[in-house]
């Protein structure tokens, strides 16, 4: 697993590095340094799921994005509406963003992991219902004969 990922002040958003990355910056600023790095923030409440990954396909070379994923690659990640924070004596901010499931559960709590992604799934099982039904509709709409008057 690669660990802190930087480039031109960003850093990867796996949540491993994103927790390492937070570890060397409190040890810094313990140690008398200073704070210029970008400093990763984490989701501690879940206002709503909105999709859901398997993985990051910018992170696939070609000819994994083409053949099975394999394990090392698979890595659940919900899209997150929530409060995202540096820690938990943060204020924090409302953003949306791929969160990856290990930083739900340890952040959030199961509870509220579970909860947000059974609404999640009842609101993609209705949306999804409802489009099919929209689009056999358009397709009986024009199967039916037009009579010129």
């Amino acid at each position: 697993h690669r660990l802190l990922k930087y480039a031109h002040r960003t850093m990867c958003c796996r949540y491993k590095c994103q927790r390492a990355a937070a570890a060397q910056r409190q040890a810094r600023l313990a140690g008398g340094g200073a704070d210029d790095a970008v400093v990763p923030t984490f989701c501690y409440k879940i206002e709503a799921v909105l999709g859901m990954r398997f993985c990051d396909p910018d992170q696939l070379i070609g000819k994994k994005r083409r053949n099975r994923l394999a394990a090392a690659d698979n890595t659940i990640c919900y899209l997150t509406r929530g409060t995202f924070k540096e820690d938990q004596h943060d204020a924090g901010f409302a953003d949306t963003r791929w969160v990856e499931l290990e930083e739900l559960y340890e952040n959030c709590g199961k509870a509220q992991l579970n909860g947000a992604v059974k609404k999640y799934r009842k609101a993609e099982d209705e949306a999804v219902k409802a489009a099919i039904a929209e689009f056999e509709e358009g397709i009986e709409d024009s199967r039916q004969p037009v009579v010129l008057v």
